[in-house]
């Protein structure tokens, strides 16, 4: 039997009989740029769609997209289908209490395991604030 992906819990696995579990990895990456969230395009278009609650008021650039991934922070942060994704750059909608500045990192929980975190180079086991140990990732094959 094998249960390393219950372990690192992608979010592909939450079901019932793992739910005493909490997921192990996480994809940092880097916030390029935070914005007031804008449209291309006649501007009223823009604040009506905000205005029905259909698109954002503010948001974040990170670098990369096209993450097999889902935002897990900031908190209520979110994917922003109506800009697209990018695998260079994504901009992700935030919740109006997001304090998320350049330079910090944004958090998104893989939805696989295995796949997901071999796209990746060595993992930062990150505990109590502080990176504590370095491990390798198992090659593809």
């Amino acid at each position: 039997m094998s249960i390393g992906s219950a372990f690192v819990l992608p979010s592909d696995f939450d079901t019932a009989g793992l739910a005493g579990f909490r997921p192990a990895a996480f994809i940092a990456t880097p916030v390029l740029k935070v914005v007031e969230a804008q449209l291309p395009g006649p501007a009223f278009v823009g604040r009506a769609l905000q205005m029905l609650g259909r698109f954002p008021h503010r948001g974040c650039y990170i670098y990369g997209g096209k993450w097999m991934a889902k935002p897990a922070f900031p908190e209520g942060a979110r994917e922003e289908a109506t800009l697209g994704q990018s695998s260079n750059q994504q901009f992700m909608a935030l919740p109006a209490d997001a304090m998320l500045q350049p330079d910090d990192f944004f958090f998104l929980r893989p939805t696989q395991s295995e796949f997901v975190l071999q796209q990746f180079g060595t993992i930062a086991v990150f505990s109590q604030g502080h990176v504590i140990e370095q491990w390798p990732v198992l090659p593809v094959g």
